[in-house]
């Protein structure tokens, strides 16, 4: 009996134990969870708090960014009021601005920024390629001239991205005389939009479209680029590019040489753009390309450089080519010169187009 009593006290005596011990960790973890939700609560608070800091800093920099470009303040009363803690979140405030005013309104937004790009420079050494890109971009947007040494140098850096962002940056801020070099680092950009490229080139301004011309004739030159430099002498309107477009896709040299559809689709349309009638033959000759984005280009310039002699090529394009595209781009080639015959009876047939000639002719018809 008494060995009994002594072993139910042990068992009872463990199970306090283990009660108890469940009871200091069952407060342990109430306290963490308690601690860890004080934390998020006030990590929350204070994002809200910065958030309303941030949006009125910005509110009264906006203000401020107005009376300056007014006329009323000088860019350095601002200046003098922004901490240099605060000089990104003042920069991003800028950036929209610069990108919307020009001449004396710019040249405002620029000073404004100046005493800040200092720190900007010293971010393009930064180990993180993302600080090293967004620097680049803040001085094309923000910078001027002086900074393009600096930019220059960065089309070298190790990141495309950043080269990337260099480029278009230096292309804004440069100026012609860095024409030549920018182009070499086109290889780089392989990946990025021609368009978008060909727009950067074309802020170099005439003065660039010499060089531009030459690249664009050189065989030895990569196709990426001697289509965006075509891109470029198109936005800025370059008659003289017109005769170099003409001569390489007269060129049977040319032709047996090029690789790259796009190049003789970029020509093509560079001659839509800025050719003549006169052109209007050498262009016939490629609605018989093997390449469909030749064809569609080709059937595209003849709406604009073409005549009545047209209509019987450009008919067959909508009736027979294989590309759906390159009979869109052929029965709208044919609206825009007024030769309508080949559609009206198309869409009289059980064709698989009718209805294309159908839906095309039926506004005019109203």
């Amino acid at each position: 009996m008494w060995i009994g009593s002594s072993y139910l006290f042990e068992v009872l005596s463990s199970a306090s134990g283990l009660i108890a011990t469940l009871i200091v960790v069952s407060g342990g973890l109430l306290l963490l969870s308690a601690g860890l939700a004080a934390f998020a609560l006030g990590t929350r608070a204070w994002s809200s708090y910065q958030r309303r800091a941030w949006t009125q800093r910005t509110k009264n920099w906006q203000a401020e960014v107005v009376k300056v470009l007014g006329g009323d303040i000088s860019p350095r009363s601002l200046t003098d009021q922004v901490q240099m803690g605060h000089f990104n979140s003042f920069l991003e405030m800028l950036s929209p601005y610069a990108t919307s005013v020009k001449g004396r309104e710019k040249r405002l937004i620029r000073a404004l920024a100046d005493p800040f790009l200092k720190r900007v420079e010293a971010n393009l050494s930064s180990r993180r390629p993302l600080i090293r890109a967004q620097a680049v971009q803040r001085l094309g947007l923000l910078g001027g001239p002086r900074h393009a040494e600096p930019l220059r140098k960065m089309l070298d850096d190790p990141s495309d991205r950043v080269a990337g962002r260099a480029f278009h940056a230096l292309a804004r801020i440069g100026g012609p005389k860095h024409t030549e070099r920018l182009l070499r680092c086109l290889t780089r950009l392989g990946h990025v939009d021609r368009r978008h490229i060909g727009s950067s080139l074309f802020r170099l301004g005439a003065d660039a479209a010499p060089t531009l011309r030459a690249a664009m004739a050189d065989d030895n030159r990569d196709d990426f680029e001697r289509i965006c430099c075509a891109e470029a002498l198109r936005e800025l309107g370059d008659t003289g590019a017109v005769a170099v477009a003409a001569f390489l896709l007269d060129d049977v040299n040319f032709r047996v040489r090029c690789k790259t559809p796009q190049l003789t689709a970029s020509l093509l349309y560079l001659l839509m753009r800025l050719g003549k009638g006169v052109h209007g033959p050498l262009i016939r000759a490629y609605c018989h390309a093997p390449d469909p984005t030749v064809r569609l280009h080709a059937a595209q310039a003849l709406g604009q450089l073409g005549s009545s002699e047209d209509e019987v090529l450009l008919g067959a394009l909508v009736h027979a080519d294989g590309s759906q595209w390159v009979a869109i781009s052929a029965a709208r080639s044919l609206m825009r010169l007024g030769a309508t015959a080949p559609l009206r009876r198309l869409r009289t047939l059980d064709h698989p187009r009718a209805q294309l000639a159908s839906d095309l002719i039926l506004p005019s018809d109203q």
